[in-house]
Protein backbone atom coordinates (compact mmCIF):
# COMPACT_ATOMS: atom_id res chain seq x y z
CA UNK A 1 0.00 0.00 0.00
CA UNK A 2 2.75 2.88 0.96
CA UNK A 3 4.05 2.57 -2.66
CA UNK A 4 0.61 2.98 -4.07
CA UNK A 5 -0.29 6.19 -2.27
CA UNK A 6 -0.41 9.44 -4.26
CA UNK A 7 1.07 12.38 -2.34
CA UNK A 8 0.37 16.36 -3.80
CA UNK A 9 3.02 16.84 -6.27
CA UNK A 10 3.13 12.85 -7.31
CA UNK A 11 2.11 12.68 -11.03
CA UNK A 12 -0.56 10.41 -11.00
CA UNK A 13 -3.96 11.58 -12.84
CA UNK A 14 -4.29 10.86 -16.60
CA UNK A 15 -4.97 14.57 -17.50
CA UNK A 16 -7.01 12.59 -20.57
CA UNK A 17 -9.81 11.67 -17.67
CA UNK A 18 -10.75 15.32 -16.95
CA UNK A 19 -8.28 18.38 -18.22
CA UNK A 20 -8.45 17.42 -22.39
CA UNK A 21 -12.09 17.52 -22.03
CA UNK A 22 -12.31 20.64 -20.17
CA UNK A 23 -9.33 22.31 -22.63
CA UNK A 24 -11.91 20.66 -25.68
CA UNK A 25 -15.08 22.27 -23.91
CA UNK A 26 -13.25 26.27 -23.61
CA UNK A 27 -11.54 25.67 -27.12
CA UNK A 28 -15.43 25.43 -28.65
CA UNK A 29 -16.71 28.07 -26.57
CA UNK A 30 -13.50 29.80 -27.82
CA UNK A 31 -12.60 30.84 -24.12
CA UNK A 32 -8.77 31.55 -23.45
CA UNK A 33 -6.72 28.10 -23.17
CA UNK A 34 -3.98 30.32 -21.80
CA UNK A 35 -5.55 31.54 -18.81
CA UNK A 36 -6.97 28.22 -18.35
CA UNK A 37 -3.58 26.68 -18.24
CA UNK A 38 -1.78 29.46 -16.30
CA UNK A 39 -0.14 28.46 -12.94
CA UNK A 40 -0.67 24.82 -13.52
CA UNK A 41 2.63 23.94 -15.25
CA UNK A 42 0.17 22.33 -17.72
CA UNK A 43 0.89 23.22 -21.47
CA UNK A 44 -1.33 22.27 -24.37
CA UNK A 45 0.63 20.24 -26.05
CA UNK A 46 1.13 17.95 -22.89
CA UNK A 47 -2.36 16.52 -23.70
CA UNK A 48 -1.59 15.32 -26.95
CA UNK A 49 1.26 12.64 -25.09
CA UNK A 50 -0.11 9.01 -24.44
CA UNK A 51 -0.39 8.66 -20.61
CA UNK A 52 0.21 12.28 -19.69
CA UNK A 53 0.06 12.24 -16.06
CA UNK A 54 -0.36 15.67 -13.52
CA UNK A 55 -0.14 16.06 -9.97
CA UNK A 56 -3.19 16.64 -7.69
CA UNK A 57 -1.91 19.82 -7.10
CA UNK A 58 -1.52 20.81 -10.74
CA UNK A 59 -5.33 19.28 -11.19
CA UNK A 60 -6.57 21.35 -8.20
CA UNK A 61 -5.77 24.46 -9.52
CA UNK A 62 -6.67 23.72 -12.97
CA UNK A 63 -10.53 23.30 -11.89
CA UNK A 64 -10.06 26.29 -10.04
CA UNK A 65 -8.88 27.76 -12.84
CA UNK A 66 -11.82 26.86 -15.15
CA UNK A 67 -14.19 27.46 -12.28
CA UNK A 68 -13.29 31.15 -12.22
CA UNK A 69 -13.44 31.12 -16.09
CA UNK A 70 -16.60 29.32 -17.14
CA UNK A 71 -19.21 31.71 -17.90
CA UNK A 72 -21.91 30.01 -15.82
CA UNK A 73 -22.65 27.20 -13.29
CA UNK A 74 -23.01 24.78 -15.10
CA UNK A 75 -19.58 23.28 -16.05
CA UNK A 76 -19.40 20.21 -13.97
CA UNK A 77 -22.86 19.25 -14.99
CA UNK A 78 -21.85 19.21 -18.68
CA UNK A 79 -18.79 17.44 -18.11
CA UNK A 80 -20.41 14.66 -16.23
CA UNK A 81 -22.89 14.62 -19.11
CA UNK A 82 -20.17 13.75 -21.49
CA UNK A 83 -18.24 11.54 -19.25
CA UNK A 84 -19.15 8.19 -20.71
CA UNK A 85 -18.82 9.25 -24.05
CA UNK A 86 -15.53 10.84 -23.81
CA UNK A 87 -13.59 8.05 -21.44
CA UNK A 88 -13.02 5.75 -23.85
CA UNK A 89 -10.14 3.72 -22.39
CA UNK A 90 -11.00 -0.37 -20.90
CA UNK A 91 -12.41 2.04 -17.51
CA UNK A 92 -15.88 2.72 -19.38
CA UNK A 93 -15.45 -0.64 -22.20
CA UNK A 94 -16.12 -2.53 -18.64
CA UNK A 95 -18.19 -0.29 -17.11
CA UNK A 96 -20.42 -0.84 -19.78
CA UNK A 97 -20.28 -4.69 -19.14
CA UNK A 98 -21.97 -4.22 -15.77
CA UNK A 99 -25.27 -6.65 -15.74
CA UNK A 100 -26.90 -3.76 -12.74
CA UNK A 101 -26.15 -1.07 -10.24
CA UNK A 102 -24.86 -3.57 -7.93
CA UNK A 103 -22.02 -4.62 -9.59
CA UNK A 104 -21.91 -1.45 -11.18
CA UNK A 105 -21.08 -0.17 -7.83
CA UNK A 106 -19.05 -2.85 -6.57
CA UNK A 107 -16.85 -2.65 -10.10
CA UNK A 108 -16.51 1.48 -9.34
CA UNK A 109 -15.44 1.14 -5.61
CA UNK A 110 -12.40 -1.11 -6.53
CA UNK A 111 -11.16 1.00 -9.88
CA UNK A 112 -12.65 4.55 -9.61
CA UNK A 113 -9.12 5.41 -9.32
CA UNK A 114 -8.26 4.78 -12.94
CA UNK A 115 -10.87 6.96 -13.90
CA UNK A 116 -12.59 9.53 -10.78
CA UNK A 117 -9.12 9.23 -8.30
CA UNK A 118 -10.94 12.33 -6.70
CA UNK A 119 -13.61 10.34 -5.17
CA UNK A 120 -13.73 7.52 -2.53
CA UNK A 121 -17.09 5.87 -1.84
CA UNK A 122 -18.77 4.03 0.96
CA UNK A 123 -21.86 1.91 0.57
CA UNK A 124 -24.36 0.34 3.22
CA UNK A 125 -27.94 -0.68 3.36
CA UNK A 126 -30.81 0.07 5.60
CA UNK A 127 -34.16 -1.77 5.28
CA UNK A 128 -34.86 -1.10 1.83
CA UNK A 129 -32.51 1.39 0.78
CA UNK A 130 -29.36 1.50 -0.35
CA UNK A 131 -26.58 4.49 0.59
CA UNK A 132 -23.55 5.70 -0.97
CA UNK A 133 -21.45 8.70 1.07
CA UNK A 134 -18.99 10.28 -1.17
CA UNK A 135 -16.34 11.49 0.44
CA UNK A 136 -12.82 13.34 -1.33
CA UNK A 137 -9.85 11.41 -2.12
CA UNK A 138 -7.42 13.69 -3.12
CA UNK A 139 -8.30 16.77 -0.65
CA UNK A 140 -10.23 19.14 -3.12
CA UNK A 141 -11.90 20.73 -0.30
CA UNK A 142 -12.48 23.63 -2.65
CA UNK A 143 -13.61 21.84 -5.17
CA UNK A 144 -15.48 19.67 -3.01
CA UNK A 145 -19.48 21.31 -4.97
CA UNK A 146 -17.84 20.89 -8.32
CA UNK A 147 -16.68 17.32 -7.92
CA UNK A 148 -20.07 16.16 -6.26
CA UNK A 149 -21.91 18.10 -9.28
CA UNK A 150 -19.64 16.24 -11.79
CA UNK A 151 -19.77 12.57 -10.08
CA UNK A 152 -23.87 13.10 -9.73
CA UNK A 153 -24.37 13.84 -12.98
CA UNK A 154 -21.71 11.22 -14.91
CA UNK A 155 -24.22 8.42 -12.70
CA UNK A 156 -27.24 9.82 -13.90
CA UNK A 157 -25.48 9.82 -17.51
CA UNK A 158 -24.30 6.11 -17.15
CA UNK A 159 -27.31 5.06 -15.69
CA UNK A 160 -29.73 6.41 -18.56
CA UNK A 161 -27.50 5.08 -21.43
CA UNK A 162 -27.20 1.36 -19.57
CA UNK A 163 -31.21 1.16 -18.48
CA UNK A 164 -32.97 3.99 -21.29
CA UNK A 165 -34.88 5.32 -17.79
CA UNK A 166 -34.14 8.39 -15.24
CA UNK A 167 -32.30 8.13 -12.37
CA UNK A 168 -34.85 7.44 -9.36
CA UNK A 169 -32.73 7.59 -6.44
CA UNK A 170 -32.30 11.07 -4.09
CA UNK A 171 -29.13 12.67 -3.70
CA UNK A 172 -28.77 14.54 -0.29
CA UNK A 173 -26.09 17.64 -0.38
CA UNK A 174 -23.92 18.70 2.18
CA UNK A 175 -24.35 22.66 0.91
CA UNK A 176 -26.44 25.67 0.91
CA UNK A 177 -29.35 25.60 -1.97
CA UNK A 178 -27.81 27.82 -4.95
CA UNK A 179 -30.09 30.65 -6.28
CA UNK A 180 -30.66 29.33 -9.29
CA UNK A 181 -31.93 25.46 -9.07
CA UNK A 182 -32.08 24.83 -13.43
CA UNK A 183 -29.19 22.89 -13.92
CA UNK A 184 -30.00 20.48 -11.21
CA UNK A 185 -33.17 19.62 -12.07
CA UNK A 186 -32.36 19.50 -15.70
CA UNK A 187 -29.22 17.17 -14.98
CA UNK A 188 -30.23 15.39 -11.73
CA UNK A 189 -34.18 15.21 -11.33
CA UNK A 190 -35.84 17.17 -8.41
CA UNK A 191 -35.31 14.18 -5.56
CA UNK A 192 -32.55 15.97 -4.02
CA UNK A 193 -32.17 18.06 -0.93
CA UNK A 194 -29.56 20.64 0.19
CA UNK A 195 -27.73 21.55 3.31
CA UNK A 196 -27.70 18.21 4.30
CA UNK A 197 -25.04 16.60 6.93
CA UNK A 198 -23.17 14.31 4.47
CA UNK A 199 -23.15 13.53 0.81
CA UNK A 200 -25.33 10.61 0.32
CA UNK A 201 -26.94 9.42 -3.04
CA UNK A 202 -29.85 7.02 -1.58
CA UNK A 203 -31.45 4.16 -3.87
CA UNK A 204 -34.08 1.60 -3.45
CA UNK A 205 -33.10 -2.02 -3.56
CA UNK A 206 -35.15 -2.81 -6.13
CA UNK A 207 -32.83 -0.22 -8.26
CA UNK A 208 -30.22 -2.06 -6.96
CA UNK A 209 -31.01 -5.31 -8.23
CA UNK A 210 -32.61 -4.14 -11.73
CA UNK A 211 -30.33 -5.89 -14.57
CA UNK A 212 -29.28 -3.22 -17.19
CA UNK A 213 -31.02 -3.79 -20.10
CA UNK A 214 -27.93 -2.65 -22.44
CA UNK A 215 -25.45 -4.07 -20.81
CA UNK A 216 -22.05 -5.00 -23.50
CA UNK A 217 -21.90 -8.51 -22.28
CA UNK A 218 -19.59 -9.48 -25.47
CA UNK A 219 -15.73 -9.24 -24.32
CA UNK A 220 -16.48 -8.50 -20.98
CA UNK A 221 -14.73 -11.12 -19.41
CA UNK A 222 -11.50 -9.63 -21.37
CA UNK A 223 -12.28 -6.25 -21.07
CA UNK A 224 -12.32 -6.85 -16.83
CA UNK A 225 -8.98 -8.96 -17.50
CA UNK A 226 -7.10 -5.84 -19.51
CA UNK A 227 -8.48 -3.31 -16.65
CA UNK A 228 -7.07 -5.90 -13.76
CA UNK A 229 -3.61 -5.92 -15.17
CA UNK A 230 -3.74 -2.16 -15.74
CA UNK A 231 -4.33 -1.77 -12.57
CA UNK A 232 -1.96 -4.49 -10.76
CA UNK A 233 0.92 -2.29 -12.59
CA UNK A 234 -0.64 1.50 -12.49
CA UNK A 235 1.77 2.92 -9.62
CA UNK A 236 -0.75 4.23 -7.54
CA UNK A 237 -4.20 3.38 -6.08
CA UNK A 238 -5.19 5.49 -3.83
CA UNK A 239 -4.58 9.69 -2.21
CA UNK A 240 -2.86 10.17 1.10
CA UNK A 241 -5.89 11.50 2.44
CA UNK A 242 -8.10 8.84 1.49
CA UNK A 243 -5.41 6.10 2.54
CA UNK A 244 -5.20 7.76 5.90
CA UNK A 245 -9.12 7.71 6.58
CA UNK A 246 -8.38 3.81 5.56
CA UNK A 247 -5.96 3.31 8.30
CA UNK A 248 -8.70 5.18 10.85
CA UNK A 249 -11.22 2.98 10.25
CA UNK A 250 -9.07 -0.49 10.29
CA UNK A 251 -8.08 0.40 13.94
CA UNK A 252 -7.28 3.81 16.29
CA UNK A 253 -4.00 5.49 14.93
CA UNK A 254 -2.52 8.58 16.14
CA UNK A 255 -0.60 11.03 13.96
CA UNK A 256 2.60 9.45 15.23
CA UNK A 257 1.59 6.17 14.59
CA UNK A 258 -0.05 6.99 10.90
CA UNK A 259 3.80 8.67 10.37
CA UNK A 260 5.55 5.87 11.16
CA UNK A 261 3.37 3.39 9.75
CA UNK A 262 3.72 5.70 6.47
CA UNK A 263 7.52 6.01 6.91
CA UNK A 264 7.36 9.36 7.47
CA UNK A 265 8.36 12.16 10.36
CA UNK A 266 5.34 13.63 11.71
CA UNK A 267 6.58 17.25 11.04
CA UNK A 268 6.80 15.80 7.07
CA UNK A 269 3.15 14.08 7.70
CA UNK A 270 1.76 17.28 8.27
CA UNK A 271 3.00 19.09 5.54
CA UNK A 272 2.51 16.80 3.24
CA UNK A 273 -1.33 16.85 4.16
CA UNK A 274 -1.51 20.65 4.54
CA UNK A 275 -0.64 20.16 0.48
CA UNK A 276 -3.96 18.76 0.21
CA UNK A 277 -5.23 21.75 2.19
CA UNK A 278 -6.65 18.68 5.00
CA UNK A 279 -5.60 18.36 8.71
CA UNK A 280 -4.93 14.94 9.97
CA UNK A 281 -7.94 16.20 13.08
CA UNK A 282 -10.34 16.64 9.93
CA UNK A 283 -9.22 12.80 8.57
CA UNK A 284 -9.88 11.45 11.97
CA UNK A 285 -13.69 13.07 12.73
CA UNK A 286 -14.57 11.91 8.96
CA UNK A 287 -13.61 8.08 9.66
CA UNK A 288 -15.46 8.53 12.99
CA UNK A 289 -18.08 9.71 11.45
CA UNK A 290 -18.07 6.93 8.90
CA UNK A 291 -17.76 4.43 11.62
CA UNK A 292 -20.39 5.82 13.59
CA UNK A 293 -22.67 5.90 10.80
CA UNK A 294 -22.34 2.34 9.47
CA UNK A 295 -23.16 1.51 13.95
CA UNK A 296 -26.02 2.97 13.79
CA UNK A 297 -27.84 3.15 11.02
CA UNK A 298 -26.81 -0.65 10.15
CA UNK A 299 -25.83 -2.39 13.23
CA UNK A 300 -28.55 -0.77 14.87
CA UNK A 301 -26.26 0.44 18.10
CA UNK A 302 -26.90 2.86 20.49
CA UNK A 303 -24.93 5.74 21.72
CA UNK A 304 -23.38 4.25 24.54
CA UNK A 305 -21.90 1.07 22.32
CA UNK A 306 -20.81 3.07 19.71
CA UNK A 307 -18.65 5.86 21.95
CA UNK A 308 -17.31 2.60 23.38
CA UNK A 309 -15.95 1.81 19.55
CA UNK A 310 -14.92 4.39 18.99
CA UNK A 311 -12.99 5.78 22.17
CA UNK A 312 -14.86 7.89 23.24
CA UNK A 313 -15.19 8.85 27.06
CA UNK A 314 -18.83 8.23 26.99
CA UNK A 315 -21.69 8.89 25.34
CA UNK A 316 -22.42 12.67 25.81
CA UNK A 317 -18.81 13.29 24.42
CA UNK A 318 -20.13 10.87 21.33
CA UNK A 319 -23.08 12.71 21.04
CA UNK A 320 -21.12 15.91 20.95
CA UNK A 321 -18.87 14.90 18.59
CA UNK A 322 -21.44 13.16 15.95
CA UNK A 323 -23.49 16.63 16.17
CA UNK A 324 -20.36 18.37 15.13
CA UNK A 325 -20.13 16.29 12.31
CA UNK A 326 -22.80 15.82 11.09
CA UNK A 327 -25.11 18.94 12.61
CA UNK A 328 -27.30 16.35 13.74
CA UNK A 329 -27.57 14.49 16.96
CA UNK A 330 -27.37 10.88 16.39
CA UNK A 331 -31.37 10.02 16.96
CA UNK A 332 -32.18 13.40 14.51
CA UNK A 333 -29.96 11.50 12.35
CA UNK A 334 -31.50 7.95 12.09
CA UNK A 335 -34.44 9.92 11.13
CA UNK A 336 -33.22 11.97 8.50
CA UNK A 337 -31.60 8.77 6.88
CA UNK A 338 -34.82 6.94 6.86
CA UNK A 339 -36.07 10.35 5.19
CA UNK A 340 -34.39 10.41 2.43
CA UNK A 341 -35.93 8.62 -0.16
Amino acid sequence: MLSSIAYAPDKCIESQFLIATVVEIFEYRQLDINHLLKGTGIFRQDLQLNNHKVSPLQFMTFIENALTLWPGDDLPFLLGQQWSSTQSGTFMESLFCCRGLSQMQKFWHQYHWLSQPWLQGWHWQTKNLHHLLLQLDIGAQLQQRFFIELTLSSLVSTYKKLTHKTWQGHFSLPYAKPKQLDQYYKYLGNDLSFSQPICVISYSSRMHQQPFENTNTQGAKLTWQQLKQYKQTAPFHIGLPAAIRLLLISRSYSLPQIADHLCLSTATLKRRLKAYNISFQQLQDQSNMQQAIFLLAVSGENNLTVAKQLQFADSNNFRRSFKRWTGLLPSQFKYWLNQSL
